[in-house]
């Protein structure tokens, strides 16, 4: 072999250009893109997620796009964080025009009240609130913008539910409803919108949409005889779902507060601190909480951390650090902080209180003041009338006490026969009276404190008519 010979083998074998290699294979990716169309229509938060996972692992960038989004409104809706998601929708964001602006849409969607600190949440939506006129020319650009017409319907319901444009909601909703009235993502969104109906509809159409428990639980408690027991098995439904829902927690504290329930509404109010520690609804549940506990000095720990937030509930935070150490016999700083909170919200049970302290300070003229102006304020207000016939006999004026305890007898004689019919509307039926049974407690207990207040007011009336006759010439 010729060394020419050998130096074109070797060049061969170096380079493998003296022999046909075959082809690699390639995986074709599958076409999910019918999956996805299914699990987004179903709604579900679930389902979105399942989704978005299959779009990002097929590169299908327009509906991974839109299911991210519809996530972040999700997470809006429901007092979830959003902003993962709304990242994830920029990254796979197509570069054809139109796609940017779903961004600013749906980042002009406010996020529920009760989902963080109330003064983040009104920094961002600040950032991106928009006005009329720009809601307006969206929702007229949906109608030629890229991707799929359910996403552009859910958007447009969206856009069209805020305060803005709320004369246009009912035509928004019709058009979805008439397009898309059989899909459960849709009927979960006209239902978070006021027709609460295709909630329980959506519900029935698609079980795992958990998500509708927590709006149809709200709805509940808009009822005239709203049943908080149901209302309650609807949140706690929504809570197992969706633990991290700030908003979700403090509803179920906002519950167990009106029906009185201290203990679980502690419990409550602490879970949606541990989401988000400076949450001022939570933080003030907490205080409020704590204070029909007895359990003083925490009460006043977590007021004044309100107070430390500053700004929001401030007069709320005051009032409540002054009950509890007027409670704990510290009537300097309960006048210090009740002032406080009469200097932002004169309310009369502000004033009652400020009336008590000074009263325990031995101030008699201001506490007179105090308690006569808390009466003014809400002449129902029956322990304003107690203690200010007992200011008034401390000072020997007989007659305007008298006429200060015959306004308690008969407030609370007015107080005890609206809570007896009270009780006798929500136990009309057996079903009803089960139903409301936390609320007739409720009402029981306005009852014994009426009873216990007319008591003590018609003894006081007694001898005060007694004193009057000694006096008399």
């Amino acid at each position: 072999m010729t060394p020419c010979r050998r130096l074109l083998i070797a060049a061969c074998l170096l380079l493998g250009a003296c022999a046909a290699r075959p082809p690699m294979a390639v995986e074709p990716v599958p076409d999910r893109r019918g999956e996805i169309e299914a699990l987004v229509h179903r709604g579900c938060h679930g389902c979105l997620e399942q989704a978005f996972a299959a779009a990002t692992e097929t590169g299908t960038r327009d509906a991974a796009v839109e299911a991210a989004l519809l996530l972040a409104l999700r997470a809006k809706e429901l007092g979830l964080p959003h902003a993962g998601w709304v990242a994830r929708a920029r990254e796979w964001l197509p570069e054809t025009p139109g796609w940017s602006d779903y961004l600013d849409m749906v980042m002009s969607v406010p996020s529920d009240p009760s989902s963080a600190d109330r003064s983040e949440l009104l920094r961002e939506a600040a950032a991106h609130r928009k006005p009329r006129a720009v809601l307006e020319t969206w929702r007229q650009q949906l109608a030629d913008a890229p991707g799929s017409p359910l996403f552009r319907a859910y958007l447009d319901v969206s856009l069209a539910c805020g305060p803005l444009l709320y004369n246009q909601r009912d035509a928004a909703m019709d058009a979805a409803l008439q397009a898309f009235g059989d899909v459960p993502l849709v009927q979960y969104r006209l239902g978070m919108c006021g027709r609460t109906s295709l909630l329980v509809q959506a519900l029935e159409d698609e079980p795992a949409l958990v998500d509708a428990h927590f709006e149809l639980g709200r709805a509940e408690l808009q009822r005239d005889q709203a049943d908080t027991d149901e209302a309650l098995r609807r949140f706690g439904l929504a809570q197992a779902a969706f633990p991290s829902s700030a908003t979700i927690a403090t509803a179920i504290g906002m519950v167990r507060q009106q029906r009185e329930d201290w203990t679980d509404a502690l419990a409550a109010y602490e879970a949606a601190l541990a989401l988000v520690p400076s949450h001022r609804d939570a933080l003030l549940g907490v205080a409020i909480s704590l204070s029909h506990l007895s359990r003083h000095h925490e009460a006043i720990a977590a007021a004044s951390r309100l107070i430390d937030l500053g700004f929001w509930y401030a007069a709320d935070a005051y009032y409540w650090r002054a009950w509890n150490e007027y409670r704990l016999d510290d009537f300097a700083a309960a006048r210090r902080d009740v002032d406080r909170a009469k200097a932002l919200d004169p309310s009369a049970q502000t004033l009652l209180l400020s009336g008590l302290v000074a009263w325990r300070e031995r101030r008699i003229d201001p506490a007179e003041a105090d308690l006569q102006a808390a009466l003014d304020r809400d002449f129902g207000l029956c322990d304003a009338a107690t203690f200010l016939g007992g200011v008034r006999a401390e000072r020997r004026q007989w007659l305007e006490s008298l006429a200060a305890f015959q306004h308690a007898e008969q407030c609370s004689d007015l107080s005890i026969s609206t809570n007896q019919k009270a009780i006798a509307t929500l136990a009309a039926t057996e079903e009803s009276a089960r139903s409301q049974a936390h609320r007739i407690k409720s009402h029981e207990r306005a009852i014994a404190d009426a009873e216990r207040r007319r008591a003590e007011a018609t003894r006081n009336i007694a001898a005060i008519q007694r004193q009057l006759a000694l006096s008399a010439p």
